[in-house]
């Protein structure tokens, strides 16, 4: 019998986490054919959460609290919660949002489809629909919402994340890679396993909203449109040129992870395009201009290559001793 392990990271999570739980139970009802755990891990929450997780787990023996010391953040969490997983697909979960009934069904076919001809690391995310705390519909796609890429390349990857972890799945082949990876070093734990899925698999992406994501204040990142609307006040820009400056410098740390990690490894053209990111910091902009326009390390819609252009192509040297 096949397994499913769905690694859930809590955190102060009372008001939401008993009906999240519920939902992934839901899921597992319909799953007769597979043995399927919930594993959670408590970063040392100061309410109710622990407490809550410890009265389901007598109703329900498919749900495990592995771990409840403090760890220091949503990545950490996770990375004990990867390095405890041991299961043929493992789901990524936030502690509160709602899964749909079928979501985990319709990543299983697509696994499926997926595997009936490839035997290496797959990745499957899907859409997500955006929901007040309250769950009621704000945006019925968040990758309308926020123009997200549903089909990054491994260099549009290298510069901006378009998995979004809680809805994302990874076979145990995944996983593997994510082990030994040196993964507590990267941006985020979804963004590096996006990075590791272009690179050596297969990333594959369900055109259809399969949870509730609810934002209520509260959360780690959060549903902002990017809308012109929105971005054209004055604040909102200067926000966005902030972040972008901000995470050209990360993306530029992470790729030099990355080919750490793989560059022994990796095929010659990624293992290439890597190094001329990571030393493009130091070189002319038309060196820059050129993985731009050429090699396709860019951003998804015009706004934000428009941001990415200048702190990037214009002013990527300036960048480089931050």
């Amino acid at each position: 019998m096949k397994t499913i392990e769905v690694i859930l990271a809590a955190y102060n999570g009372c008001k939401y986490i008993r009906e999240q739980i519920f939902s992934i139970l839901l899921n597992f009802d319909k799953l007769s054919d597979f043995d399927c755990k919930l594993l959670i891990s408590d970063d040392g929450s100061t309410d109710s959460t622990v407490e809550i997780i410890e009265s389901i787990k007598l109703l329900d023996d498919r749900v495990f609290l592995i771990n409840k010391d403090k760890k220091g953040g949503v990545k950490a969490n996770f990375l004990c919660l990867i390095n405890a997983s041991n299961a043929d697909y493992v789901f990524f979960s936030d502690q509160d949002d709602l899964w749909l009934p079928d979501k985990i069904s319709l990543f299983i076919d697509r696994f499926n489809e997926v595997e009936s001809d490839f035997s290496g690391p797959i990745l499957v995310h899907s859409d997500l629909s955006v929901a007040d705390k309250n769950l009621s519909p704000i945006n019925i796609s968040m990758f309308e919402y926020q123009n997200i890429n549903k089909s990054p390349s491994f260099s549009q990857l290298l510069v901006s994340n378009s998995i979004t972890g809680c809805v994302m799945a990874c076979n145990r082949e995944l996983i593997s890679i994510l082990k030994k990876s040196n993964i507590k070093e990267s941006i985020m734990h979804d963004w590096y396993a996006a990075l590791c899925a272009s690179a050596f698999g297969i990333i594959t992406f369900i055109d259809k909203p399969l949870i509730l994501y609810r934002q209520h204040g509260g959360n780690q990142v959060g549903a902002k449109s990017f809308a012109l609307g929105d971005l054209i006040k004055t604040d909102s820009i200067k926000e966005k040129l902030q972040q972008t400056k901000k995470s050209i410098i990360r993306t530029r740390n992470q790729s030099a992870v990355f080919l750490s990690d793989f560059s022994t490894v990796l095929e010659s053209d990624k293992k290439f395009l890597l190094a001329d990111y990571i030393e493009s910091f130091n070189e002319s902009v038309t060196r820059r201009a050129n993985l731009f326009f050429n090699k396709n390390i860019k951003k998804h819609g015009t706004l934000r290559n428009v941001f990415f252009f200048i702190f990037y192509v214009l002013r990527g040297h300036n960048l480089r001793s931050e």
